[in-house]
């Protein structure tokens, strides 16, 4: 259950029609209907009925109506308590690189250009991200990859690229001054991401590219997580092919080695998505400018 859901369900009531909740919320009529039917179908129950000329609310309607009151009222209290004031509110999913790497300093050089406005951020695979804009649970996500669904906008917004990190020992010190190729690691012990994240998906582009199988490399290890494949890394688990942006850190304080991958000189990016039904609220469309941007330079 999400607030959007329940936000829409009370519009739906109090304005006793869709189309004027849709209006009210900035939403498409589909979307809204949309909400209302995972509401009835998470809740097993019938909450209003629709007819040609009127809708009805049931009892069981009224019933959530009275304690999505209270519900999304504890909500604004509690931003309004933690910050000071009444903030307009963006959702937003966010994958994984971008929700540790991209997203603090985005909020943070936001902040400072309109503070009235607050996040609820939710972090997913791409895909995941990807589903909430599809579902209407999120205004935007920022994610690594994207899809061929027509009723998705895409806008890239800042690029990456592939490396390769290994742990600090003396078998990578050794290679750090010979200048290796891809094809010289694939006898070491291999780390790799999970299915459905932008990264996993780079990966097989550049094996496919360099026409080598993924039953070719010693995968000792698939993580869902990141940090735990960097923490691994460290460690002298293995080796993993990385997204530039996200072994920064540990790279600084020579916790793993890099090697970048010069035989593969396509970039990643990394993509704003919203739905294209979807009417955006102005202080969405303020951030989604400021995001493309800040990474211009």
């Amino acid at each position: 259950m999400e607030f959007k859901q329940l936000e829409a369900f009370i519009a739906v009531v109090e304005y006793n029609s869709f189309s004027e909740a849709a209006r009210h919320l900035y939403l498409t009529q589909p979307t809204i209907s949309a909400h209302i039917r995972s509401l009835e179908t998470e809740l097993n129950s019938r909450l209003i009925i629709r007819t040609t000329k009127k809708i009805t609310v049931t009892a069981r309607g009224y019933q959530l109506y009275d304690c999505a009151i209270q519900m999304l009222n504890m909500r604004d209290h509690l931003v309004e308590e933690f910050t000071g004031t009444h903030k307009k509110i963006i959702d937003i999913g966010v994958s994984t690189i971008p929700s540790s790497y991209l997203l603090p300093e985005l909020l943070c050089a936001f902040g400072e250009e309109a503070d009235d406005v607050f996040f609820h951020s939710w972090q997913s695979d791409s895909m995941g991200a990807i589903q909430r804009v599809l579902d209407g649970s999120v205004d935007l996500s920022l994610c690594g990859q994207k899809t061929d669904d027509e009723s998705c906008c895409f806008i890239p917004f800042c690029q990456d690229s592939l490396v390769i990190a290994t742990p600090v020992n003396e078998r990578f010190l050794t290679h750090k001054s010979c200048k290796p190729v891809f094809r010289d690691f694939l006898n070491e012990p291999f780390i790799l991401r999970e299915n459905g994240s932008g990264t996993r998906k780079e990966i097989d582009m550049f094996l496919e590219n360099q026409e080598i199988s993924a039953s070719q490399l010693n995968v000792v290890a698939r993580m869902n997580d990141l940090e735990s494949i960097k923490k691994s890394i460290v460690n002298g688990l293995g080796i993993s092919i990385l997204s530039a942006r996200s072994v920064t850190d540990l790279q600084k304080t020579r916790q793993i080695l890099v090697f970048p991958l010069d035989e593969y000189t396509r970039k990643r990016n990394f993509y704003i998505v919203y739905n294209k039904n979807r009417i955006l609220k102005p202080h969405v469309k303020q951030f989604i400018k400021f995001v493309q941007d800040f990474y211009k330079t």
